[in-house]
C-alpha cells in the first residue's frame, strides 16, 4: 500500500475535488456526531476547525492506494483507513473517507486537519516516516502487498497524468497530480537546486 499526504492551507479545493468526482463514494466519517450528514455540514465543521490557527498546514490530504490487481471491498478498506487515521494521531479530529474509482488502482482519500478543538497544532514532525510504519503494520494485519519499491512507486503515479483519467476536471488533474509527485519527491530526496529538481520529477513527464 503507498501513501501520499498533502498539506495545505485550504480545504475548499480538496473536497471540492474529493466530493467531485464522478462515481465517488463516502465509506466513513470520523468524529462526527452522525454517519448521516450532509458534505455541505462536513465542509463547514473543517474549515471552521482548520481556521482556529494561522498556520499553512491546518489541513491534510491523504491517499492511501493499493497495488495495481488489488481489491478491497468498501467495509474493508474503510477500517484500514480508520486505523490508519487512528495510529497517525487523528483519531479524535473529523475526516472523511471517499473512495474514487478513476485509476487503474484502488484507493481513498482522507480529508482532515491538523488543528484540535483547543487550535493547537497536531505535531507533523516525521510523519512521512509514521506513515510508512503505519502502512507496513496494517499491510500484515489485513494481508496487504507490501509497500512497492520507489521504482514501482513511480509507475503507479504515472497512471494518475491527467490525461488518463476519466471525467477529471484538467486543472484539478494537473493539480493534485503535481502535488502527489512533489510531495513524493520531496519527502524522499534533499533537493539543493532547482536542476537536480527537474531530473526527478523528468520520469513524470513535469
Amino acid at each position: 500500500m503507498i501513501g501520499s499526504i498533502i498539506y495545505e492551507d485550504s480545504c475548499q479545493g480538496t473536497l471540492h475535488y474529493v466530493f467531485g468526482k464522478e462515481g465517488m463514494r463516502i465509506l466513513g466519517y470520523g468524529n462526527m456526531c452522525s454517519q448521516d450528514i450532509s458534505q455541505k455540514f462536513f465542509r463547514s465543521v473543517l474549515h471552521f476547525q482548520g481556521q482556529r490557527n494561522a498556520t499553512k498546514n491546518r489541513y491534510v490530504h491523504i491517499s492511501l492506494n493499493l497495488p495495481h490487481g488489488e481489491h478491497l471491498d468498501d467495509t474493508t478498506f474503510h477500517k484500514v483507513s480508520q486505523e490508519y487515521m487512528e495510529k497517525m494521531g487523528y483519531r479524535k479530529l473529523p475526516y472523511v473517507i471517499v473512495r474514487h474509482s478513476d485509476t487503474e488502482h484502488e484507493h481513498v482519500h482522507i480529508v482532515t486537519t491538523n488543528v484540535n478543538e483547543a487550535g493547537k497544532v497536531l505535531n507533523i514532525f516525521n510523519s512521512y516516516r509514521r506513515s510508512m510504519a503505519t502502512r507496513q503494520y496494517l499491510e500484515k494485519k489485513f494481508d496487504l502487498t507490501p509497500s512497492q519499491t520507489i521504482k514501482q512507486e513511480r509507475e503507479l503515479m504515472l497512471y494518475r497524468l491527467p490525461r488518463l483519467q476519466f471525467g477529471m476536471d484538467t486543472g484539478q488533474g494537473t493539480k493534485f497530480y503535481l502535488q502527489d509527485v512533489l510531495n513524493g519527491i520531496l519527502q524522499k530526496h534533499k533537493v539543493r537546486s532547482f536542476q537536480e529538481l527537474a531530473k526527478l520529477v523528468e520520469p513524470y513527464h513535469i
